[in-house]
């Protein structure tokens, strides 16, 4: 043992030793990339000039855009027939466009090339560059003197970074003393589409194409290619391509021997541009780090993770050649997430601390970092380094033998607690691991036999039981998601899949049911932390890790457990000590996000938003595809339905409410047919997504809602007395002669129902109750009703007439047999007598306002707080809000501001309405996501004591402001200066622009208080401005405020300017 610690020492002495020789200065093409005042552009390539940088700089490919639009220009012969062209400016350079839609210019202009821009006439100017002249011409004298303002305070800006940054720059060699250049490769090549050759520069990330030598010399080109987006692939002998996600470029080389450069240093282009230089730039600060460990060559860019050391391109093969189990080699460019802080200072510390040394020796000599240490609480030598704070130790420990903890990759943000330690091992079949998920069925010759063993967090598979070296494997903590696959999709019965972080999957498979359970649940158990295993402890279908957002904490995004199976989903959020129980058919939206990686998921419950990232893994479009259908299927049964709070179908809640709020007292209701058409119309809308669709009157006949309805409970699976067999007791009933035990045999029966078919029943019994209350004037009493609803609800062919005798029994006796509260009851009932007694008032006086039933909840949209009240074209919100209170028997007290609320169905926006708005006209334009609310305004009062005290109502301030652009996901809040006048509002850039950005007269605007989730406003103080200019230009702009008193000064404002002051009125209805 000791020889051979010994022997260890004398060896990393040795590579101290390498490291102290004279140091040999070679940067990396991918590290010139990254520069803190400038990024490259035309002058890189014309001067083949290579330059220094420091850590920190900026990315070359987020270079941001400075300004863009539509000018005229010449053609380069010089005629002046001007083209139309798109503009753009960034720092680096002036392109232009065929339109605003195309992703390469027809020409760059490097900025650094350009002398000087000119005014010259009537709304042109020039850009000059050393050796050509460029002429647009702007729409108007204000928007040529924007471009050039901008464009003289780029080129300013530009040549001050580089005077500082090229002090120590050759211009005659194009290389530093020491260094090496941008270029990669340059030269002439043959494009397909193009009579001559392009010339093509290789310039650190990009590839520039220009029309020759000379024009690369002058800094003026046609365009480059962002290679983070390009793959290169040869096609023939001297061919080759190169393709983009918008673009496919075909080259043709000289010989085979120039194709095969041209790709090799095509591919490398490909490599620095998806590579990071933030790891490595660490690592190397430590001067024993910038060589490799086993041959000395400058700028390692590879590591071995369980070694601690540092190793050039060539030794890391050599490395890799070992085995993972000696050597575990990883990119300090391309693998960026296995990096943590703690590793890297352990990096660094190798040859500082004799602790990581001495714990590298042990580990040499056969020491197993797995161990039992005695200590029943501390039993690893991980826990012990945890329990002495010995980051660094734990760090090397878990990197080397697979004990990760779930979560410590970096960017999680979280350190999940240690899954439980679990044992499994027997026989499974596998196939060959993929980098796509498994969609096609796999035969049972696809799969091989394996011996597979579970054990301290590692899952191992081998030739047979008797194989002593494996032949594969993976940590737990590396497996990102358990799938569990239905019978019979593959050859084998049962099987599973494993996603692996490396982006590979693996399937495996067996006959036995409980062979595979058994794996199943040991492998659950080893993969989510013990704080987690309530979500392995039902029959789930897929469970791991997700990163996700919530609240106003969108920027880092936090690691989570989830576990989904049917309609329900089990999660553990970051810093949660429960799990929580989703019911999916309940949530108030479901919407995806496109975008980078494998885009997002937007969960709306319970006034929470919930937004899961793709962050793209193989996985995820089936975590999409199964939230999908556990949100509800419009075409299965009724379990399967999107639910309300109580358990009933929207489809049927969102029908029922329409009839109820426009057809009570229509004749014939539900007997009458509707147009086929439109019934089938809006029944597939229906059934793809009723929380997307909101019945609104004028747009939808009564009849077709009805009958839409009754198609619905006639084709739902099993129906809603879950299916014939279950049905023929309800039948059956009818035949017992004495009411009351009739009614005992219906309670019994309706008990024996799924708590779905349950609250269905009772919800559409409950409404039909309600229509035969309007039997007088819709002509519907309880048998013609329950002639209609028989066979709908029995989904038979109407020739049995027991079940309209079943559904008129339910009527008559429906407080009896769903035990209904006598409360409740009569409450519902008074409803009723109040429109009755309204209509009949209205009628005997003559009055030519027709009425309207509407739906008011009372302080927010829940179960029991919908008011259903008759009113007339005249009656006033101040009118509403009194009906309201007046039904519910609240007394206004002194200094309770009482509103009517326009809200949103997510609740994250309102608008208070104006006491003298007339509520019908209000209620009639209620779009599908949107509802009334009558509850007290908390901002009144001090909007009031605001206005009070002001002379002059108008304001003016700095505002985050951002603008509604039709996109899904976080939108972009940068501050603009707000003026609100008495004419209109208007947005600045800035504090010194003579012309607003935007403008709309403030009788075409209206507030809402709040602003969506989904948007990610950077402060809960915000407000919706909608900005109707006209019928088909209507804007959202969103203002952001820092304080609430702020918020509610903007408010002031805005009400005053709209209502010439007249705020509340000055003897309230309501305090009398």
């Amino acid at each position: 043992m000791a020889d051979q610690e010994d022997s260890l020492r004398a060896m990393q002495n040795s590579f101290r030793s390498q490291f102290s020789m004279e140091e040999v200065e070679c940067e990396d093409i991918e590290a010139s990339r990254r520069t803190s005042s400038v990024d490259e552009d035309s002058i890189y390539l014309a001067c083949t000039l290579s330059r220094s940088y420091n850590l920190g700089d900026s990315d070359l490919h987020h270079t941001p855009v400075i300004k863009m639009g539509w000018l005229d220009k010449t053609p380069p012969q010089g005629s002046l027939i001007f083209q139309k062209r798109w503009v753009m400016l960034d720092a680096q350079y002036l392109r232009y466009f065929q339109n605003e839609k195309e992703v390469y210019s027809k020409r760059i202009i490097a900025i650094l090339f350009v002398t000087e821009v000119l005014n010259v006439g009537e709304q042109k100017f020039e850009v000059v560059t050393r050796n050509r002249t460029f002429l647009f011409r702007a729409e108007n004298n204000t928007v040529r003197e924007e471009w050039v303002s901008v464009l003289k305070e780029t080129i300013q800006q530009r040549r001050s970074s580089m005077e500082m940054s090229l002090v120590n720059f050759s211009f005659t060699s194009g290389q530093r003393d020491s260094g090496v250049s941008l270029i990669s490769k340059q030269g002439y090549l043959e494009m397909n589409g193009l009579r001559s050759k392009v010339y093509v520069v290789i310039c650190a990330d990009r590839v520039f194409l220009y029309g020759n030598a000379e024009e690369h010399s002058q800094g003026v080109g046609i365009t480059y290619i962002e290679m983070n987006v390009g793959t290169v692939k040869s096609t023939d002998k001297r061919s080759f391509n190169l393709t983009t996600f918008y673009r496919t470029f075909s080259f043709l080389a000289e010989s085979a021997q120039q194709r095969d450069q041209w790709v090799e240093a095509l591919q490398d282009c490909v490599s620095r541009s998806l590579s990071s230089d933030v790891v490595a730039q660490k690592i190397w600060a430590v001067e024993a780090n910038q060589r490799c460990a086993d041959c000395g060559a400058p700028h390692p860019d590879w590591a071995s993770v369980n070694l601690c050391v540092v190793l050039c391109k060539c030794c890391a093969g050599v490395h890799r050649g070992l085995g993972q189990s000696v050597s575990k080699v990883r990119s300090l460019r391309m693998d960026e997430k296995v990096w943590t802080d703690n590793l890297i200072q352990a990096l660094c510390s190798t040859v500082q601390t004799d602790d990581v040394l001495e714990t590298l020796s042990l580990v040499f000599c056969g020491a197993d970092v797995n161990c039992y240490t005695g200590d029943p609480e501390l039993p690893s030598p991980v826990s012990v380094a945890q329990h002495y704070g010995q980051i660094l130790q734990v760090e090397f420990l878990t990197h080397n033998h697979n004990t990760d903890l779930p979560g410590s990759r970096a960017g999680n943000h979280t350190l999940l607690e240690a899954a439980l330690p679990v044992s499994h091992t027997g026989y499974l079949f596998k196939t060959a691991s993929s980098i796509r998920p498994v969609t096609e069925c796999k035969a049972k010759g696809d799969f091989s036999r394996r011996w597979c063993s579970l054990n301290q967090g590692n899952f191992s598979y081998y030739e047979s039981e008797k194989s002593s070296s494996q032949s594969g494997g993976m940590k737990m903590s590396d497996v990102l998601c358990l799938l569990v696959n239905p019978p019979g999709k593959h050859g084998y019965a049962h099987s599973f899949e494993l996603y692996h972080d490396s982006g590979r999957v693996y399937l495996f498979g067996e006959d036995s049911s409980d062979k595979v359970k058994g794996w199943i649940k040991a492998i659950a158990k080893a993969l989510v932390p013990s704080a987690a295993e309530d979500l392995v402890c039902w029959p789930f279908a897929r469970v791991g890790r997700l990163s996700y957002t919530e609240g106003q904490s969108h920027h880092s995004p936090l690691l989570g457990w989830f576990s989904l199976g049917g309609s329900r989903l089990l999660l553990l959020l970051h810093g949660a000590d429960r799990v929580e129980n989703i019911d999916l058919r309940k949530i108030k939206e479901l919407s995806m996000e496109q975008g980078a990686g494998a885009g997002a998921v937007v969960l709306v419950d319970g006034g929470r938003s919930l937004r899961v990232e793709g962050d793209r893994r193989p996985d995820f479009q089936g975590w999409l595809s199964g939230l999908q259908q556990g949100s509800g299927r419009g075409d299965g049964p009724l379990d399967q339905q999107q639910l309300t709070d109580t358990d009933v179908p929207v489809i049927v809640d969102r029908c029922m409410s329409y009839i109820t709020q426009h057809g009570l007292k229509s004749e014939g209701i539900y007997r009458r047919c509707g147009v086929n058409s439109k019934i089938a119309a809006l029944l597939f809308f229906l059934r793809h997504d009723a929380r997307q669709v909101r019945l609104n009157e004028g747009e939808r006949q009564v009849d077709d809602v009805a009958n839409v309805l009754k198609r619905f409970l006639r084709e739902v699976g099993e129906g809603v007395f879950n299916g014939h067999q279950a049905s023929l007791p309800w039948l059956h009933t009818t035949t017992v002669s004495e009411m009351s035990e009739r009614v005992s045999q219906y309670q019994a029966l309706l008990h024996s129902l799924p708590r779905v078919n349950r609250a269905t029943l009772g919800a559409v019994i409950n409404h039909l109750y309600c229509v035969q209350c309007f039997a007088d004037e819709n002509q519907m009493n309880m048998h013609n009703l329950a002639i209609v609803f028989g066979p709908t609800l029995f989904q038979m062919d109407g020739t049995d007439n027991s079940a309209g005798q079943v559904v008129e029994d339910l009527i008559q006796n429906y407080q009896d047999i769903f035990n209904v509260d006598e409360e409740q009851f009569q409450r519902q009932l008074d409803m009723i007598s109040h429109v009755i007694k309204a209509q009949k008032e209205h009628t005997e006086e003559g009055s030519p306002s027709p009425l309207t039933i509407c739906g008011v909840y009372l302080e927010r949209k829940e179960e029991g707080s919908e008011l259903l009240v008759q009113i007339s074209q005249e009656v006033s919100a101040e009118e509403l809000v009194c009906k309201v209170l007046r039904r519910r028997n609240i007394p206004p007290q002194q200094g309770d501001y009482w509103s009517c609320f326009l809200v949103d169905n997510n609740q994250e926006i309102e608008r208070p309405l104006h006491y003298q708005q007339q509520a019908l006209t209000i209620y009639f334009s209620l779009g599908k996501d949107c509802h009334l609310v009558v509850k007290k305004n908390c901002y009144m009062e001090a909007i009031l004591t605001y206005i009070a005290g002001r002379v002059d109502v108008s304001r003016n301030g700095l505002i985050k402001f951002c603008e509604e652009k039709g996109q899904r996901g976080k939108g972009t809040f940068s501050r603009r200066l707000c003026v609100l006048s008495g004419l209109s509002l208007r947005l600045y850039k800035d504090v010194k622009s003579s012309q607003p950005e935007r403008e709309c007269q403030i009788h075409a605007l209206k507030v809402y208080c709040g602003i969506k989730r989904k948007l990610q406003p950077p402060s809960c103080w915000g407000m919706t401005v909608v900005c109707e200019k006209a019928v088909r230009d209507i804007q959202q702009w969103y203002l952001c405020c820092e304080s609430k008193n702020e918020l509610i000064e903007w408010l002031a404002t805005f009400m005053s300017l709209q209502h010439d002051g007249d705020l509340w009125p000055a003897a309230s209805r309501l305090d009398s």
